[in-house]
């Protein structure tokens, strides 16, 4: 597979406006380009690169990545793959790629961040849990009542079970 890039300046009048690039033979999109344009004003190492659409195939799921070019002291290297729905976003991308930017945030702030993330989603799933277990013990505390007729027997599945 080849990849393309897009580095092309502009700003589009239609956000699906798609420009034709006789470099790649087909039409590249003006968000992309757009995308590409200020990735490379905050950092004249980043490029956006992809797949061209007559190359990709069904495993291509994220068909698109920022490129670091790399300095004397880092080899180039993909910074993250992109799909098209997160294209769709491209403040979130540009705001992910501040966030972890070791020029303007100090290094254990970011470890932080990310420590905090992982806590609270652990959080939020133990939550989670705790309220499905708490749903399952309501559900059999109720069947064990003898549900809402108070019945002394409960059907299930056509299987009459007594209590």
């Amino acid at each position: 597979m080849t990849a393309g890039t897009v580095s092309a300046p502009g700003s589009s009048f239609f956000n699906n406006a798609r420009v034709w690039s006789s470099e790649r033979r087909e039409f590249v999109s003006q968000k992309h380009m757009d995308l590409a344009t200020v990735l490379h004003d905050y950092d004249p190492n980043f490029e956006l690169v992809y797949v061209p659409e007559h190359d990709r195939d069904a495993t291509d799921v994220k068909p698109f990545a920022i490129l670091s070019r790399g300095t004397e002291a880092t080899a180039p290297h993909i910074v993250r793959y992109l799909s098209e729905a997160e294209l769709a976003e491209p403040h979130k991308i540009l705001a992910w790629i501040r966030m972890g930017d070791l020029r303007y945030n100090d290094p254990k702030a970011i470890i932080e961040r990310i420590e905090a993330e992982e806590a609270f989603e652990r959080l939020m799933n133990l939550k989670r849990e705790e309220e499905e277990t708490q749903d399952r013990i309501e559900k059999m505390a109720f069947l064990a009542s003898g549900g809402r007729d108070r019945k002394n027997y409960i059907r299930h599945n056509g299987v009459t079970i007594a209590r």
